[in-house]
């Protein structure tokens, strides 16, 4: 079993280390780094090894694989200043054939004035971005899960857009015995298909890694991510960022979650009102069939992001 483990781990983290040394370039469409569920962004983002949750679809389409059978999933971020998201996923289990995923994210960065070179006023403009993604993932045997999606991006700033093509791909591989998933994914590969102006921009192509390990004496799941971007370098550890959460079963019906993102350092003003930027919280209600979700992520002295999330079953 180890030395088939040992295969496993190989496989899965050669590729980011092999992409650690990248030349660090600028990429464009930045909103497609940010944690967009709440259960997954209370946990700092480290979630590409967790099985059977449609929160999942923006992390590593493999999550998806062993989901609730229909589900609708309402999400909304109250970000930085006047911007606000949302998010609404839907999933559908397809008999013996695995399950279908569908979402779309949004951003509005609310009111903009416009005006002439000599200050005139001409009116407002709000500048926003969308997603719709396309999601299918499935099983195999010997506990390995797999997943594959597509997504249509555009940002909006005026009369001026920008739009791009991509997909992510991910496996989960589940050791029953140990409790515990290893997954990898790759994020936005794709192409900018047309530009605001003159420059198409890039894709933040990112390369995930991690591991879900439910403890045998605790009822806490913990989840740690290594996180390595095409284009851009964190200035620690080699270039990679990570994430670290956990979720705490405090009965079946409440849940405390915690977690820690490396990036909260980028967002860092050297005044002392800086200490938990990364840091983030949650909690989880399950009423009957339904569950409710909240979750802060702390920006430091910048302010910080809550979410809100509703899961509604179909069945």
């Amino acid at each position: 079993m180890y030395k088939k483990l040992w295969v496993i781990l190989s496989f899965i983290y050669l590729p980011v280390i092999l992409l650690a040394s990248s030349k660090e370039e600028v990429s464009g469409f930045d909103f497609l780094r940010w944690e967009i569920g709440t259960r997954p962004a209370s946990m700092g983002g480290a979630f590409i090894a967790v099985i059977g949750d449609l929160n999942g679809l923006t992390y590593n389409p493999a999550t998806l694989s062993g989901a609730r059978n229909m589900e609708v999933n309402f999400t909304y971020l109250s970000y930085l200043l006047d911007i606000k998201s949302g998010f609404v996923g839907f999933n559908r289990a397809i008999k013996n054939s695995g399950q279908l995923g569908i979402g779309i994210f949004y951003t509005n960065y609310g009111k903009f004035e416009r005006t002439d070179v000599t200050g005139n006023f001409l009116g407002s403009f709000s500048p926003g971005d969308y997603v719709i993604t396309a999601a299918y993932a499935n099983s195999l045997p010997a506990g390995i899960r797999y997943g594959i999606s597509v997504k249509f991006i555009q940002s909006r700033i005026d009369q001026y857009t920008a739009g791009a093509i991509a997909a992510d791909a991910g496996i989960i591989y589940r050791i029953e015995k140990q409790n515990l998933n290893i997954g990898f994914v790759v994020k936005n590969f794709g192409k900018t298909v047309s530009k605001f102006m003159r420059v198409y921009e890039k894709l933040p192509v990112s390369y995930r890694a991690g591991i879900a390990k439910q403890l045998a004496h605790l009822p806490l799941l913990l989840n740690f991510n290594l996180i390595k971007y095409q284009y851009n370098r964190s200035p620690n550890l080699g270039g990679f960022y990570w994430a670290l959460g956990g979720e705490f079963t405090v009965t079946s019906n409440f849940f405390l979650r915690w977690g820690y993102n490396s990036r909260g350092k980028e967002e860092k003003i050297e005044t002392g009102s800086n200490h938990f930027a990364g840091v983030s919280l949650g909690l989880g209600i399950k009423y009957g069939k339904y569950c409710f979700d909240y979750g802060y992520s702390s920006y430091g002295i910048l302010g910080g992001m809550n979410y809100f999330t509703v899961a509604i079953p179909f069945f």
